[in-house]
């Protein structure tokens, strides 16, 4: 019912595609929440002047308004919003902070299937936070829930949200994620504790998302319920979530409230409008403050929605230019429990940021604070410089190698051992560096020929006599492997490092040996320590080269996601 692939990434958030009835939207993904008994920004607006491609709604509040309902049964939900792309509904679990329910899951699954959303909420128990125990009964109460649910749901009429509970303690959310992973739900979402939000408590928030992002499947899309500042999104996509959802924008408005991406400011603090979108280049802060209340959350709503797209494109943008941790650092300095999470994820979330992120990006690393050192990526080189290569000091062959030649850093940070190296010794470093002790000799002879620019005097490829062995990156530094550096580098390393096996077809044999990209559905199995962006060798069962190419996705999760590209390759053998 519902499809996911990864199109590009960094950090943890993942710049993805979803495909649900036909219909396709773009991660990460803002659905703005639309109560129709509120009607501030109607959904057809919210499509046409926002670029919203989907919205989210309340299938409990549509049940229980009757004119709401009959329409909802007799045309359909996307009719009664009138709104044709897609649409999320929420199943009322919230409303339980307020009142009880007066309807079971049975009958709110029923519900959201007979008007046609394309994606639902099973009915989940949520907590308060308020205690351990508390937090116990909300994940053992959802996981029985989610049986129900998974007896109850008509399968193909929807896609469908399972909500992890358990606050901000690990050790539920963690009992949380193994129970719920255990349903085929196409989505999983995370209870936030409304305390947690409304005070702010970003490092709570982080927790649970990081928690959550590493204990379900790769391959599941991940959804932060009520998660609607600008400020704190930057965060949320770097620790893995892809959906987010909110009526923040008119929430605000009714309060008096005026997003910008450093943090919310209540109108009457204002004196300049610090933003150029329609709403604000045609009026002025005086003028704000004098209007109408009706009028003041008209025009405020519609500031706040534009600020709230503005950074998620900002996101967007970031992940493809590989800044995004730039970009969450930014935004950290604007509130001091945004900067306390950022160094609480980068400390705890280490050993699968290490995973995800890419090993060469197309950005440079600045340094913008001490949370700057944490970074996965530097980290993760320092590490390889110690372990691969045995040094306590950055060879000087790595000068231009990523993140080392593309890091702009405080003085004594990067320190290196000014030593002059020899072109082959330069390569071999970096060939050790990129894939291991010891590679470097054999994946480079003595004999080979190695081609600098005219231009630079910058190494370029590496030959031996007129065969390709390997190209050298200029804008990271990185060795690229041709088919003859393929078949060395798989001599030098024991299976399955850096290998991507392909189930035994002989159509899609051929059609990786001809060039082809390699899709994750077929992917037999990987080394699991393959990360984003590093030189992969495709092999057969029997491990023979197919091809050679560059991961798009993490060894742990090809073969999880039934659609996408895992390996874009270079060239395969049938090329050469």
């Amino acid at each position: 019912m519902l499809e996911f692939e990864l199109r590009d990434r960094d950090a943890g958030a993942r710049l993805g595609r979803l495909t649900v009835k036909g219909k396709r939207i773009e991660t990460p993904l803002f659905l703005p929440v639309y109560n129709p008994n509120i009607p501030v920004i109607t959904p057809r607006e919210m499509r046409e002047t926002y670029g919203f491609e989907a919205v989210m709604t309340n299938a409990y509040i549509i049940y229980r308004h009757e004119h709401l309902r009959v329409k909802a049964l007799e045309e359909g939900v996307h009719s009664l919003l009138g709104f044709d792309g897609v649409v999320f509904t929420d199943s009322g679990a919230y409303q339980t902070f307020r009142a009880r329910l007066e309807l079971s899951q049975a009958e709110i699954v029923r519900f959201q299937e007979e008007i046609g959303v394309d994606v639902g909420v099973m009915l989940d128990s949520p907590s308060r936070g308020e205690s351990y125990d508390e937090c116990k009964r909300s994940v053992l109460e959802t996981a029985d829930r989610g049986e129900e649910w998974s007896r109850l749901r008509t399968e193909g009429r929807a896609a469908w949200e399972g909500v992890i509970q358990g606050g901000a303690y690990r050790e539920l959310l963690e009992l949380s994620c193994t129970l719920m992973s255990r349903l085929e739900f196409d989505i999983y979402a995370v209870g936030v504790p409304p305390k947690y939000w409304m005070s702010y408590d970003f490092e709570a928030i982080a927790v649970q998302g990081l928690t959550c992002r590493m204990g379900i499947p790769p391959e599941k899309p991940l959804h932060a319920f009520g998660m609607g500042n600008p400020i704190v999104l930057p965060l949320l996509a770097a620790i893995g979530y892809d959906i987010f959802d909110s009526a923040s924008y008119a929430i605000y408005a009714r309060d008096g409230r005026y997003m910008t991406e450093w943090g919310v400011k209540r109108v009457e603090e204002l004196d300049y409008l610090p933003c150029s979108c329609p709403v604000c280049v045609k009026t002025d802060a005086r003028e704000l403050k004098e209007m109408t209340e009706d009028e003041r959350i008209h025009l405020l709503a519609r500031h706040n929605l534009y600020m709230i797209r503005r950074e998620v494109n900002a996101i967007k943008q970031a992940i493809r230019e590989n800044s995004l941790w730039e970009l969450v650092q930014e935004r950290a300095r604007a509130h001091p429990n945004i900067l306390r999470a950022l160094i609480r994820v980068l400390e705890d979330g280490w050993s699968y940021l290490r995973r995800v992120d890419p090993v060469r990006k197309r950005s440079a690393l600045f340094y913008s604070g001490r949370e700057t050192l944490l970074r996965p990526e530097l980290r993760r080189a320092l590490e390889r410089v110690r372990e691969r290569l045995g040094c306590v000091k950055i060879p000087s062959a790595l000068s231009e190698t990523y993140p080392f030649g593309q890091s702009v850093l405080e003085p004594g940070i990067l320190e290196f051992d000014g030593r002059r190296y020899s072109d082959l010794e330069r390569v071999r470093i970096i060939a050790d560096y990129q894939f291991g002790p010891g590679v470097g000799l054999r994946l480079i002879p003595d004999d080979a020929r190695i081609e600098k620019s005219r231009k630079t005097g910058r190494i370029r490829r590496i030959w031996l006599d007129d065969v390709l062995i390997a190209a050298l990156r200029p804008g990271d530094g990185f060795l690229s492997l041709h088919i003859e550096g393929g078949l060395r580098l798989k001599e030098a390393l024991e299976p399955p490092r850096y290998r991507v096996y392909l189930a035994d077809a002989p159509k899609l044999l051929d059609a990786v040996k001809s060039g082809g990209d390699v899709f994750s559905k077929f992917v037999a199995k990987c080394d699991p320590l393959i990360i984003p962006k590093e030189e992969v060798l495709v092999v057969d069962m029997n491990d023979r080269l197919l091809a050679v190419g560059q991961a798009l996705l993490a060894g742990f999760e090809m073969g999880r996601f039934r659609r996408g590209v895992a390996v874009k390759v270079r060239k395969g053998v049938e090329e050469w």
